[in-house]
């Protein structure tokens, strides 16, 4: 086997290995550029469902040994900058700078690349290996000959935790979608499969249009070969929106942020001309002309397209209504006063901006509701509206949702409640810090930082859990629970709660919540936590088990209406634990259930994802773009004294150490 190593330094080519998402997209260009017409991306799983390694196979032409020595070993030598189209069926080719290759390392640590290429009869394999950790070098297999068909599968291994929760996100698949939406309209006998479906971006669009931009002031201070075209694609689901830069044909060279704001729109852009190509597209966002003044030009048509699609839909709402005969208002006449037109217009904004609530009625529910509206706008509609533009600077769609919604509550409820539930998204994405980034993971203790979080945060588990025993010996609990039912015992007759052996149990946190119906039914939950580097097996279920055996065995707690749920949680679980939360007759993750317990064991993940279900509408209803680093800001605003070291605002050097303190061995014990 042959070493190649590319003339460059390591952290050079570093540079150019981006997100998974790329790595992905940078992959299935290369198979397309290669005549693919079939490109299918699979998933391996571990035995725990886990995704550990990524394959990409195509039926293109293959590489020979020489197209991989002269691939492989420089940057910017790629064949497709000499030759424009692919070499079979002339399609326009993506890529040329010669820099997919290393971007598939933003997927993993390993990357193989088996490929066949040449005639029938005379077909020959090779093999390509890289790895992140040593970017210059790629080892290429002598050829041999073999009988299968010419394509080229390439697997990726090592994949870190961002990846395996990229590749299971529900939007994933129709991202790549809206990828190679121009590329699969060109081109429609390719057929791109991700995890056994078929992408199908005509299925997923709600409007498309197609503008030429108006350069003219532009082109006074560059000069500007061709014309630029904008397509603007609406999808009918959540995408993330994007601003494609494509060459005159629709094949994307890079992509940008969309830069404008279009309330309750999902769409994708994609930016035409000549100029894309052959060109570093990542300089636009350095400032590069003329490409930055195109940009711009094209962000302008953006703005324009969806102030008037906001009008072109909110006049379809209206021409139903009045179909339908609910809409307060007669038709318009020419002795309509000013004021009554400007109110008129008013309403229309407000009830636009209402429509989902009023259309969800049936026609008198409609009727009385567009009634209520046409009142509350009649009434002192101004004073409102400039309290809400001038103190707020709220645009003018969200003044009109306001406007409805302060009919109904007060304004400093709405900004709780929506600082509630961001607080709680930043808390969401500080936690996954916490509990997966690689440090942070290794330093986390159990009760001296995740515990005392956790108790503060109990909303996690359930909206209606107040916290019953933080930390506290499961007798202290009992005397907390019969207050919450109301029953007075005296305790010391009774004895404490003791484990078989006689030793006394100390759960982590003990949450109740009290159902107001005709039983009065409380719920508890007993949690065990369990810090991000341990695994969850053979002696951590018998914990949990040990808590819920010392509960059923006292009479004390055994009440008709009452209910408990013990869960362990942590960020892994081995075999054992893993096959005693998969059995016949119980539900995924339970492994003990009976009238009175259950027993769960959970992952961080399960939990975190199961938070994030609960917010994910109120999320989407309040735009809210929560980072990684808005996350963090929250922990150490709010949590600052539990956060390991790596995390606090100081970071490790600042006098405290990294590492665990001495006494950490106690975390163990519990």
């Amino acid at each position: 086997m042959a070493r190649i190593t590319v003339a460059l330094k390591n952290d050079h080519l570093a540079r150019l290995v981006r997100g998974p998402s790329t790595g992905l997209a940078e992959l299935i260009w290369n198979a397309l550029d290669a005549d693919a017409r079939k490109v299918d991306v699979a998933v391996g799983l571990t035995p725990l469902g886990a995704a550990d390694e990524i394959i990409v196979t195509d039926d293109g032409h293959g590489m020979d040994e020489d197209d991989a020595n002269k691939g492989f070993e420089a940057l910017g030598g790629s064949w497709k900058k000499e030759d424009k189209v692919s070499r079979g069926e002339q399609r326009r080719l993506h890529g040329e700078q010669g820099q997919g290759r290393f971007a598939a390392f933003g997927l993993g640590e390993r990357v193989k690349w088996v490929t066949v290429a040449g005639e029938e009869g005379s077909r020959q394999e090779i093999q390509i290996v890289g790895s992140r950790s040593s970017l210059r070098d790629f080892d290429i297999s002598p050829p041999i000959p073999v009988t299968s068909r010419s394509g080229t599968q390439v697997t990726v291994e090592g994949l870190p935790e961002s990846t395996a929760r990229w590749l299971d996100r529900e939007t994933t698949k129709d991202s790549l979608a809206t990828t190679f939406a121009m590329y699969l309209e060109s081109y429609p006998q390719v057929q791109i499969t991700f995890r056994g479906d078929k992408l199908d971006p005509s299925s997923m669009q709600e409007n498309r249009q197609e503008y030429e931009l108006d350069l003219t002031k532009v082109k006074e201070s560059h000069e500007i070969e061709g014309t630029p075209k904008l397509v603007i694609i609406e999808w009918n689901r959540q995408v993330e929106r994007t601003l494609y830069l494509c060459n005159s044909d629709g094949m994307a060279n890079g992509e940008t942020k969309v830069g404008i704001q279009a309330p309750g729109s999902e769409f994708t852009a994609y930016l035409k001309w000549s100029g894309f190509a052959g060109h570093d597209v990542l300089l636009a966002d350095l400032g590069a002309e003329p490409m930055t003044s195109i940009i711009e030009a094209a962000r302008d048509k953006m703005r324009e397209h969806f102030r008037l699609r906001a009008i072109e839909r909110q006049r379809a709402i209206i021409r139903d209504w009045i179909a339908e005969g609910v809409y307060p208002y007669a038709t318009p006449t020419t002795t309509q006063t000013q004021l009554q037109t400007a109110e008129r217009q008013v309403f229309d904004v407000v009830a636009y901006a209402a429509a989902p609530a009023v259309n969800a009625g049936d026609k008198q529910a409609k009727r009385l509701s567009l009634r209520l509206l046409r009142e509350a706008v009649e009434t002192n509609p101004g004073h409102l509206h400039n309290v809400l533009k001038s103190v707020l600077e709220l645009p003018q769609d969200r003044i009109a949702e306001l406007s409805k919604l302060l009919e109904r509550t007060t304004l400093s409820s709405v900004i709780n409640t929506s600082k509630k539930v961001a607080d709680r998204l930043d808390f969401l994405v500080g936690l996954d810090a916490v509990l997966f980034d690689e440090e942070p993971r290794k330093q986390t203790l159990e009760r001296r930082q995740l515990h005392r979080i956790l108790a503060n945060e109990t909303w996690l588990f359930g909206e209606e859990y107040a916290l019953t025993g933080d930390d506290e010996a499961l007798t202290k609990v009992l005397r907390k629970y019969l207050e919450l039912l109301g029953e007075d015992v005296e305790l010391a007759d009774n004895g404490p709660v003791l484990r078989h052996d006689g030793t006394n149990p100390i759960p982590d946190l003990v949450l109740s919540r009290k159902s107001q119906i005709a039983q009065d039914r409380v719920e508890m939950l007993v949690i065990e936590l369990k810090r991000p580097k341990v695994t969850i097996g053979k002696a951590e279920v018998g914990q949990i088990e040990e808590y819920a055996l010392a509960v059923a065995r006292d009479e004390r707690f055994q009440q008709p209406n009452v209910t408990w749920d013990f869960w362990v949680i942590g960020n892994t679980i081995d075999e054992y634990a893993e096959s005693r939360r998969d059995q016949v007759g119980l539900p995924y993750g339970y492994i003990q259930r009976s009238t009175s317990y259950t027993i769960q064991v959970r992952t961080w993940a399960e939990v975190i994802n199961a938070a994030k279900h609960r917010l994910k509408f109120v999320e989407k209803s309040l735009n809210y773009q929560v980072s990684h680093d808005s996350g963090l800001e929250y922990l150490r605003t709010t949590h600052a004294k539990y956060l390991p070291p790596v995390l606090a605002d100081e970071g490790p050097d600042s006098g405290e150490q990294a590492e665990a303190p001495t006494d950490a061995l106690d975390e163990e014990a519990s």
